[in-house]
This record gives C-alpha cells, sequence and structure tokens, in this order.
C-alpha cells in the first residue's frame, strides 16, 4: 500500500501531468536547457540564464559533464564488456544518453 496516488493503476494520468509543476525551475530542466535540449520551461530558461550570469562557464561544465559520461559508458561497454547500465538521476532525455551511447557500442 501506499500514499503516492500516481502509484495505483487507477490514477488518471490527467491527474498525474496537472501535478506537474512549471512555475518552478527543476535542476535536470535547467541543465537540458544548457545542453540544448528541448525539455525545459520558460522558468527554467530565466533560471539558468541567471545562473550562467553569475558563472558563466557552467555551460562548459555541463557539456563536459555530458562528455565524461560518454566517454565512461563507451570505455565500459566496448573495453570492459558490460553490457547492463542502470542509470540513475533526475536528468531528462537528450542527445547521447547512457542507453543510447551503450547500445551503439554493443
Amino acid at each position: 500500500m501506499t500514499d503516492n496516488p500516481a502509484a495505483s493503476d487507477d490514477f488518471p494520468t490527467s491527474s498525474l501531468n496537472s501535478r506537474i509543476v512549471t512555475t518552478r525551475p527543476v535542476a535536470a530542466r535547467i541543465w537540458n536547457y544548457w545542453l540544448g535540449g528541448r525539455d525545459y520551461y520558460e522558468v527554467d530558461r530565466k533560471a539558468g540564464d541567471e545562473i550562467s550570469r553569475m558563472h558563466p562557464s557552467i555551460h562548459d561544465y555541463a557539456r563536459a559533464d555530458r562528455q565524461f559520461l560518454g566517454r565512461a559508458v563507451r570505455h565500459l561497454a566496448a573495453d570492459v564488456g558490460i553490457r547492463q547500465f542502470l542509470d540513475i538521476g533526475a536528468g531528462l532525455p537528450t542527445a547521447d544518453n547512457t542507453h543510447e551511447v551503450a547500445q551503439r557500442i554493443a
């Protein structure tokens, strides 16, 4: 039994969609914006731009972080032979997700 109504089979999808908060910035959507994705809202763009004004290198860090993920997954899949990856995080889809990199190698 759970207190989370979204976990039940009879919970309407429309109710879940109405619970998505689009009036406050979310870190995962801000990173998506910095990486050139399209899964963010205006509030996320504004917050991302404000952070960029205070820390202009943040875009470089976001790209470097994504490039490191790609290199690590390529190494593990190609050189070590790992075929299963568990990608745990709050990120939103963008180019070269963990599973996409691994599938290309495998």
